[in-house]
């Protein structure tokens, strides 16, 4: 029903909370004990809800221009057998008061802090882990892959069906093996050390049936185990996600010259090169010299605890011919495609790689090429919108209606503006909306199938020219665009940030910020010199439920204007906007 790429989260201890509202109550959902942040991601109609928690986020302090890592999970299991304390490097960090509390097993905040800024160990630790709330159960950590609970790799949560069955991507664990390089004639004795190895693949497509972790394999698994991701999953059990099928002759030659297991593990060279900037695959950087596996959309059918080998998916090409382009004396790129959702008639959509040979492109050996909203049916890569006039463009989600919603990029007042679509299948009609204004970024994330659409879009500040974000509702049949925030109670300690899902009940998952007393990585509440906690802007997952016959409350005051072209971006916009980066990251073609 969905695909939510963008949002993060930041949530406390709490408990369940609901907050009456005019149309929609706010029920909080993310309540975890070992984390800070949570951020929404699907919901079925039975009211169960997949979301994710972070471990770590990267953010950008206001004024310094500089990324900073912010550890999210309280009490990280930091492998303090593995560290050597009597090492002078690593004792540099610590006082003699704090040696002694970690040879007597007592690490506080400040000492953990510390051990996870240096990370003397270069231990793994992930970005994320998934749960699963059913119903008014209490919210449960699910894994796909990390079944030692390292946390050192990253699993996401990004659908869940109406049988319960969840789809989504986890990144490899890591374990620590011996390895001793291959002797030479300058080092005829290697000495043995300890590394951080890999379980290959890299990133992998998973669906939890029953709570058990079911893989979901890419056709193509040689030289690193191949690659896939699971985006959604239809009530019939088909599953939207990409992998690889195949590896250019290229990377072939590179990998056996070099990954040899002579210098290095041979999982840590191949996953080394998997995921290096040069070999990850871009919508300018498709050439079929230019990195590993070839990627394209895969849909895998579930059937209880089996999965059928996976359909691949076709693309754009050249000027939409669903063919590579002939151009003479012009490098033949390495054509890709991703399917984010897909409904239960197995129609799909995503994005997939565009080009223009008879367009101007960047270099002389080169032609025009960009991702575009792909509609995938009956072996068909169909365009939705017109490349000539949008740079970029992607589908996320579809119902089974056959309408499908997405976004597209152009310049607007002088900025690439973000502006949500929908495109009517059956009609082959596609339909553009404005949202708040004509320079606001609208971006969706889900469609039900009463046809009503959510996503987070720029609303501008009264009184100001901030630019922040604010989920949304859109119904296609009435053309009625509404700012979510505008729907609950005045009084609400929420702002609504971003809508991730919507269910065919008209129940809306969402993520927001609330105000929370902050604490520290240990878990504690953080106090100021007087004893008092200290509170911090946070997000976190919440549930909008419809109120029976609600009516908007009148929050004239806190009106926020929609008509202006302009703005910057304020604080909360600018908290969000590290974080949603990330979320964002995590759907791309590597995680």
């Amino acid at each position: 029903m969905k695909l939510s790429r963008i949002s993060l989260a930041i949530l406390p201890l709490l408990s369940l909370c609901s907050v009456q509202a005019a149309v929609y109550n706010v029920v909080e959902v993310g309540e975890v004990a070992e984390l800070k942040s949570t951020y929404a991601s699907a919901i079925n109609d039975a009211g169960d809800v997949v979301f994710n928690g972070a471990i770590k986020v990267t953010e950008t302090p206001i004024g310094t221009g500089t990324q900073v890592t912010v550890f999210e999970y309280y009490n990280f299991p930091i492998r303090l057998e593995e560290i050597d304390f009597e090492n002078e490097n690593v004792q540099a960090f610590f006082t003699d008061e704090q040696l002694a509390d970690i040879s007597n097993g007592n690490i506080d905040a400040d000492i953990q802090n510390i051990l996870l800024r240096i990370n003397p160990t270069n231990q793994p630790i992930g970005n994320s882990i998934g749960y699963l709330r059913a119903g008014n159960a209490e919210p449960e950590n699910l894994v796909m892959v990390d079944s030692s609970l390292t946390r050192g790799n990253s699993e996401y949560f990004y659908g869940i069906n109406a049988s319960g069955v969840i789809v989504g991507t986890a990144t490899s664990p890591f374990t620590r093996q011996s390895f001793t390089p291959e002797a030479t004639e300058d080092t005829p004795d290697p000495e043995t050390v300890e590394r951080w190895v890999a379980d290959l693949p890299y990133q992998s497509a998973a669906a939890v049936v029953a709570g058990s972790a079911i893989s979901l394999p890419p056709p193509y698994t040689e030289y690193g185990g191949g690659v896939s991701a699971a985006n959604n999953i239809s009530d019939n059990g088909i599953v939207a996600g990409f992998g690889s099928i195949g590896l250019v002759e290229e990377a072939i030659e590179s990998i056996e010259e070099n990954c040899d297991g002579a210098n290095q593990p041979i999982n840590t060279c191949y996953y080394n090169y998997h995921t290096s900037s040069s070999t990850s695959p871009g919508a300018y950087n498709q050439q079929l010299d230019s990195f590993g596996y070839t990627q394209r959309g895969l849909l895998w059918q579930l059937n209880g605890n089996s999965v059928s080998a996976p359909t691949v998916l076709g693309f754009l090409g050249d000027k939409n011919s669903q063919a590579a382009h002939n151009k003479e004396r012009i490098r033949p790129i390495n054509y890709s495609s991703q399917a984010f959702d897909v409904n239960n008639s197995g129609v799909a959509v995503g994005v997939s790689l565009y080009s223009d040979s008879d367009r101007a492109a960047v270099t002389t050996d080169q032609i025009y090429r960009t991702e575009h909203a792909t509609l995938f049916v009956e072996g068909e890569a169909l365009p939705m919108v017109d490349a000539t006039e949008w740079q970029n463009s992607r589908a996320v989600a579809i119902n089974n209606n056959d309408i499908a919603v997405g976004y597209a990029i152009k310049t607007i007042n002088s900025a690439n503006r973000s502006k949500l679509f929908y495109y009517d299948y059956p009609a082959d009609k596609v339909t553009f909306v404005t949202g708040f204004f004509s320079s606001s970024t609208t971006v969706p994330h889900a469609i039900n199938d009463s046809n009503q659409v959510v996503g987070s879009a720029e609303v501008i500040i009264a009184g100001t020219t901030t630019r922040r974000r604010h989920g949304f509702i859109y119904d296609i049949e009435s053309d009625n665009f509404r700012d979510l925030n505008t729907l609950i109670a005045c009084d609400s300690p929420y702002t609504l940030v971003e809508a991730n899902d919507i269910n065919n009940n008209g129940v809306v998952l969402a993520t927001a910020i609330v105000s929370r007393e902050a604490r520290d990585v240990m878990g504690d509440v953080v106090v100021d010199t007087q004893g008092n906690p200290v509170m911090e802007e946070v997000t976190t997952t919440v549930k909008l439920q419809p109120v029976a016959n609600g009516e908007p409350d009148d929050c004239a005051a806190n009106d926020q204007e929609y008509e202006r072209n302009g703005g910057s971006t304020g604080l909360g916009s600018l908290m969000m906007g590290a974080a949603l980066l990330w979320w964002r990251r995590r759907r791309s073609a590597s995680l």
